[in-house]
């Protein structure tokens, strides 16, 4: 041991334990003062880790406002710590009420309590209304709704006699002041369901109107002359005519055969000639003489075949046989019977 060490490793002397104790005092305060300054690094590095390059947490992106109203539109903006302001005008794209147009745009990074100027729509700027009544549907929906006028065009259908298609009405009318956008509403013309008229020759009148009626048409039937007696009371005909496209409900003449019969007039005791005049007015042509007849204009008719009161369906297919004699007035006698038109004696 050095002597000067005061033994055993002691120094007592005080100048040696005072400048020890010095230096222990300074390291500790070293210490201190480094840990510190590495808390606060550490500090701010986190702080810079999580936030980013910048720093600051002001800023937030602002929301889509168009076609907001005003109420939902503050909303948004309360949420995120925004304000408004407001201004109106007439927006083609937009309703009346709903947001149109905002500055800045949609996902622009702004300070918190930043401005953002929002227009509030009162409207699509008013047109007049042009008329398309006596069109197409097709041309008219494509004047309606194409850039200048932006209409939307709904239709509906009315029976007429226009061809399918013209627009027969339109509401709002011709020179009416609306806004872009508002709702026309277009009569179209349609055809009037048909029906064909059915063949219902030879059926009675109520078996004809019957088919008529399965066939949405309505049978009325009247009588018209005929000679076919295999005709009588059955369809000789309709008006229109069986396979004619009509109207449903429409009306149809059924027309019924009836064989009309006349009555054989009564000459006896007439001349010839009054004879021949009476069953001629009466339809009856076809004339002729008895054997021995006299066929003269005042020779007198003493017998008929057929006789008063006979029905006959056709006169002038209807053989009439009349037996006259003399007066002896000179008219003469031609001594034989004959067709009528035949030679005097």
């Amino acid at each position: 041991m050095n002597p000067d060490d005061g033994g055993f490793g002691y120094d007592d002397r005080p100048d040696r334990r005072r400048q020890q104790k010095k230096k222990s005092n300074t390291s500790t305060i070293l210490l201190v003062v480094a840990a510190v300054l590495v808390l606060v690094g550490a500090i701010l590095i986190g702080k810079w880790a999580f936030s980013g390059n910048d720093t600051s947490n002001d800023n937030v992106s602002t929301p889509n406002f168009i076609g907001q109203t005003q109420t939902a539109a503050r909303t948004m903006a309360d949420n995120i710590g925004l304000k408004l302001a407001f201004t109106s005008k007439t927006c083609e794209n937009q309703p009346k009420g709903k947001i149109c147009s905002q500055d800045p745009a949609s996902t622009t990074s702004v300070k918190k309590d930043s401005t953002v100027n929002l227009v509030v729509s009162t409207g699509a700027p008013k047109v007049v209304v042009p008329s398309v009544v006596g069109q197409n549907v097709d041309d008219a929906t494509s004047t309606l709704e194409g850039d200048k006028y932006k209409f939307v065009v709904k239709t509906q259908q009315k029976v007429s006699g226009e061809d399918p298609g013209t627009v027969l009405e339109q509401d709002p009318a011709l020179g009416a002041e609306v806004q872009k956008g508002t709702t026309i509403t277009l009569t179209v013309a349609k055809a009037q369901a048909k029906s064909t008229v059915p063949d219902v020759s030879g059926k009675s009148c109520d078996d004809a109107k019957a088919q008529m009626q399965q066939n949405d048409l309505v049978g009325n039937c009247t009588e018209v002359a005929t000679t076919d007696t295999n005709l009588n009371g059955k369809v000789v005909a309709t008006s229109p005519a069986a396979g004619t496209q009509v109207d449903k409900n429409s009306q149809v003449n059924i027309q019924i055969g009836k064989v009309s019969q006349t009555q054989v007039p009564n000459v006896v005791g007439q001349t010839v000639k009054n004879a021949k005049q009476i069953l001629q007015q009466n339809g009856f042509t076809n004339i002729q003489f008895a054997d021995n007849s006299d066929q003269g204009d005042n020779a007198i008719v003493t017998q008929q075949d057929p006789g008063q009161g006979n029905q006959v369906n056709d006169p002038g297919s209807t053989q009439i046989t009349l037996t006259s004699v003399g007066t002896g007035n000179g008219n003469g006698n031609n001594g034989g019977g004959g067709f009528f038109g035949g030679l005097n004696g």
